[in-house]
C-alpha cells in the first residue's frame, strides 16, 4: 500500500465528505483533494522534477501543507519539510544537504525565504502560494494548468516518500529516510493502538514541518476517511472552541501545549466530549502535567515514545495504565511511556548489546526494530551505520524497564551527568523539579567542576509572580532526591530554547555555559 491509496479509496468512498478544513478558509472534499494533487503531482512533473528529485516546502500550517503530502506521494518525488523558525543559515545549511530542485513557500515567509534562497544552489524553481509572494511560478496557476488524471509514473512501498529531519538537538540536523512502507506502518500501528473513529475528525496543532510527527495526529484519521482541520497555528485559548464547534476526535500535542491547554481560561465551560485520542510526545510529561490534564480535558491522552527515525512509533501508555492513585507502582508508571506498538520490536541492552533485566533500575539503550524505522539517513552512509546493528535501530536513548514490561525514559546517552564517578540521569533531576508547583520549564545539565568533574546545574523558568529562590529549590530537591542527585547550583531564565518539537535544546545551553577548550 502506498500514501496515494489513502486519497484515492477515500475520493472513492467519501468523494463528498470533507478532508482539509481550514478555519475561516476553504474546505476540500477527498474527491477535490484526489483532482487537486493529481494536479499538483502532474505540474511538477510538467517543471521536470522526476521521482527522486527533492520538493522542499516553507509555509506556516495550512491547507496545502496536506496536498505536499499527497502530491509528493502520487509523483515519486521526495518531500522535505522545512522548519521555519530556524535562522537562515541554519535553513540554508539542512536544504544544501538535501538540494531540492524546487521550492514551495508561502506569501507570508516569502521574504524570509529570499534571505536564504540564494545559498541553496540546488533549488531550479521557486513556487509560490497563499497570496502574493512576488515570485514567477503561482502554484494555483500551475495546478490549473496541469492535466488532469494520475501522473504517468510508478511508485512502490519501498521508494523514499518524505524526509525526516531530526530536531538538531544532538547535532547537525539529519533526514531520516521515510518510506511508503514506513508511512504505512506508522499508521497501522496508531490505528491498532488509539481510539480513532471511522470518519473522525483531527486538528493539527503540531507545525507540519515537524516531519512525521506533525502528520501523526492526520494520517491515521485520514486513513480511516476522516478529516483534518488546519488552523494557521496553536492557540491554547481557540484549542477548546474548535475542539466543540468541529467535533474533534483526536489529535496531538507536545506536553508544553498540554499545559497551556488546560490552565486556558474558561475551558471548562466548553464540550469536549467527541474526544477520543490525544497522543503527546516530543519531551516527557511531568507526573503533574499527566494528572491535571486527565482532570480538566479526561482519560484521553496517549503519551507516546518515538523519533523521526521510527516514524514516530516506539512506546504508548495506554489510559488504562495512568493511576493517579494506588500502590506506589502504578503511579510511578505515569511517568514511563508504556509498552511499545503492537507492530514495534523494542529492546533495552546494555554495552554489549545484552537485554537488561526487568527490574526497573538496570538502565540500557533502547533499540527499535519493525516495518515503521527508517533504513537510515540520506546520503549519509556512515552516520547510518552507526546507529543501525542488524534490524536494530540504536535510539541513544537509557531507558529502564520494570516487571511487567513498562518502560520508563531515563535519559539520553550524551545527557548522562557523570559527578563524582557516579552516573546521573539529568531526566530524573528534571522530574523532581518539575513537580514544584513554582516551576514551569527545567532544564538540568552538567557542567565542568575541578573536584566531581561535572555538577549538576538546574536552570528553570519560573511561573508568573514566582520569587522561590535558589536555596528552596534545592531544598525541594534534597528531599526528593539521593544526595549527589541534588543540583548543586540553580539558574533562573526568563525563557529556555525550546525545539519545534517541544525539546528543550540541551545543546544550546551547554555550549553558552562551557568554556571553549573543556569538554
Amino acid at each position: 500500500m502506498l500514501v496515494s491509496d489513502i486519497v484515492r479509496r477515500n475520493a472513492m468512498f467519501f468523494g463528498n465528505e470533507p478532508a482539509v478544513v481550514v478555519p475561516g478558509g476553504a474546505t476540500r472534499s477527498w474527491a477535490d483533494l484526489d483532482v487537486r494533487t493529481d494536479r499538483f503531482a502532474g505540474a511538477l512533473t510538467a517543471l521536470g522534477l522526476a521521482k527522486g528529485d527533492r520538493l522542499a516546502i516553507f509555509a506556516p500550517n495550512c491547507g496545502e501543507y496536506i496536498e505536499f503530502f499527497f502530491a509528493t506521494a502520487k509523483s515519486g518525488v521526495i518531500g522535505a519539510a522545512t522548519n521555519i523558525r530556524q535562522a537562515a543559515y541554519e535553513i540554508s545549511s539542512y536544504l544544501s544537504y538535501v538540494e531540492p530542485v524546487a521550492v514551495l513557500v508561502h506569501a507570508d515567509l516569502a521574504e524570509t525565504a529570499r534571505a536564504w534562497l540564494p545559498d541553496v544552489p540546488s533549488v531550479k524553481h521557486v513556487i509560490g502560494f497563499g497570496g502574493d509572494h512576488g515570485f514567477d511560478l503561482d502554484l494555483e496557476r500551475l495546478i490549473g494548468e496541469a492535466p488532469a488524471g494520475p501522473p504517468a509514473v510508478t511508485v512502490d512501498e519501498d521508494d523514499i516518500y518524505q524526509l525526516g529531519a531530526t530536531s538538531g538537538t544532538t547535532g547537525v540536523p539529519k533526514g531520516a529516510i521515510l518510506t511508503h512502507r514506513n508511512a504505512i506502518a506508522a499508521m497501522l500501528n496508531w490505528l491498532a493502538e488509539l481510539p480513532i473513529p471511522e470518519r473522525g475528525t483531527a486538528l493539527q496543532c503540531i507545525p507540519l514541518f515537524f516531519n512525521p510527527g506533525g502528520p501523526a495526529g492526520l494520517h491515521p484519521v485520514m486513513m480511516k476517511g476522516g478529516r483534518t482541520v488546519v488552523p494557521p497555528a496553536f492557540d491554547p485559548a481557540e484549542f477548546p472552541r474548535l475542539v466543540q464547534e468541529y467535533g474533534v476526535t483526536n489529535t496531538i500535542i507536545v506536553p508544553t501545549m498540554v499545559q497551556m491547554v488546560v490552565s486556558a481560561p474558561g475551558i471548562e465551560n466548553y464540550d469536549l466530549s467527541s474526544l477520543r485520542g490525544i497522543i503527546s510526545g516530543g519531551s516527557p510529561f511531568s507526573v503533574e502535567t499527566l494528572k491535571r490534564a486527565r482532570e480538566v480535558v479526561g482519560d484521553v491522552f496517549f503519551p507516546l515514545y518515538g523519533m523521526a527515525e521510527s516514524y514516530s512509533c516506539g512506546a504508548v501508555l495506554r489510559p488504562e495504565n495512568q493511576f493517579t492513585s494506588g500502590s506506589e507502582e502504578q503511579v510511578r508508571r505515569l511517568s514511563s511511556v508504556g509498552k511499545p506498538y503492537v507492530l514495534i520490536k523494542l529492546r533495552v541492552v546494555d554495552l554489549e548489546g545484552h537485554d537488561v533485566p526487568h527490574d526497573g533500575s538496570t538502565s540500557g539503550e533502547i533499540w527499535l526494530s519493525g516495518d515503521s524505522i527508517s533504513p537510515g539517513y540520506y546520503r549519509m552512509e556512515e552516520e547510518t551505520a552507526k546507529c543501525h546493528e542488524g534490524e536494530w535501530f540504536k535510539t541513544g536513548d537509557l531507558a529502564v524497564v520494570d516487571a511487567e514490561g513498562f518502560i520508563t525514559i531515563v535519559d539520553r546517552l550524551k545527557d548522562m551527568i557523570i559527578t563524582g564517578g557516579i552516573n546521573v540521569f539529568s531526566i530524573e533531576v528534571e522530574r523532581v523539579l518539575q513537580d514544584h508547583p513554582e516551576v514551569e520549564h527545567v532544564a538540568v545539565i552538567g557542567i565542568p567542576h575541578e573536584t566531581w568533574g561535572e555538577a549538576i546545574h538546574a536552570i528553570v523558568r519560573l511561573r508568573k509572580g514566582s520569587a522561590l529562590t535558589e536555596d528552596e529549590l534545592i531544598a525541594f530537591a534534597a528531599g526528593r532526591l539521593s544526595g549527589y542527585k541534588k543540583p548543586r547550583s540553580v539558574e533562573f531564565v526568563d525563557a529556555l530554547p525550546i525545539s519545534a518539537t517541544g525539546k528543550i535544546l540541551k545543546k544550546e545551553l551547554r555550549r553558552a555555559r562551557v568554556k571553549p577548550g573543556r569538554p
